[in-house]
């Protein structure tokens, strides 16, 4: 069963099943084009989450935000967080965290980062 929409008070609202997960939410909107433009979107994503697996939709954002969400320190996400925000986290290569830290960091030198495996620095280690 495709979303369907629904008026609830002023606010768009969806409702039904896609790839066999039951979803319910507000759009947050009253504009009734907007919402159905929401609920493609939305279905859209849960058809490639099912398809390829939650890592083609996780963002770095998205991640962080679990992470919170688990009672974790955010202390070594702050740093990194707008760098990485819109990234899915299976594009986060090591090359990119290696360029990270001379961004926050310009004055430091490579070893002022290098970490305990070779030479992978420990600070972008540690955000992801």
């Amino acid at each position: 069963m495709p979303l369907k929409l629904y008026q609830r008070g002023k606010a768009w609202h969806y409702r039904g099943t896609v790839a066999g997960r039951r979803l319910r939410g507000s759009c947050k909107t009253t504009d009734k084009a907007i919402a159905a433009r929401q609920i493609a979107e939305i279905e859209t994503r849960e058809w490639k989450c099912s398809f390829d697996g939650p890592q083609a939709v996780l963002t770095f954002a998205q991640a962080a935000l679990m992470y919170r969400a688990a009672g974790k320190s955010g202390r070594f996400l702050a740093p990194v967080e707008d760098y990485f925000r819109d990234t899915l986290v299976k594009d986060i290569k090591l090359q990119r965290r290696q360029q990270e830290p001379a961004r926050h960091h310009p004055g430091a030198g490579r070893y002022q980062f290098r970490g305990g495996i070779g030479t992978l620095p420990a600070y972008p280690r540690q955000a992801v």
